[in-house]
């Protein structure tokens, strides 16, 4: 079983999965306690890769916009020039 288990995490890593392949003991573990099946244990680790890609994508291209993390929408105060109706 631990062969298993060590092949199912080397696949998931050469699949790029690597958040997948450290965390699907603990959801099999979980998926095991509540009866999950087969499709909502998938499911789950799908999900919980996705998240975690959103996540990290969001950080680098905040990362890679250099922008101030205080400047937010909020903050920013627009200067519209005014519209002239003689023009």
């Amino acid at each position: 079983m631990a062969n298993r288990h060590q092949e199912l995490a080397q696949l998931l890593r050469s699949l790029q999965l690597s958040h997948s392949a450290s965390s699907f003991d603990d959801l099999a573990m979980r998926a095991a306690r509540e009866g999950l099946t087969h499709e909502a244990f998938l499911y789950e680790l799908a999900q919980q890769e996705y998240t975690y890609r959103q996540q990290r994508r969001l950080e680098r291209l905040l990362r890679e916009s250099q922008l101030p993390r205080e400047k937010t929408f909020q903050r920013l105060k627009l200067v519209w020039p005014a519209l002239d109706p003689a023009d």
